[in-house]
């Protein structure tokens, strides 16, 4: 039972790490790094 609930716990710790870094939220690691490259687009272009 022990080790059930050890691995659920990680299984949803995982899932919430994935969306942390490839979700579609405004704070993931994916829109972050579109932001960043579009900043650095936009100040090479000027």
């Amino acid at each position: 039972m022990k080790n059930l609930v050890i691995i659920v716990g990680t299984i949803i710790l995982g899932c919430l790490i994935f969306n942390l870094i490839v979700g579609d939220n405004e704070g993931s690691l994916k829109n972050e790094s579109k932001r960043v490259m579009l900043d650095c687009i936009e100040e090479y272009l000027e």
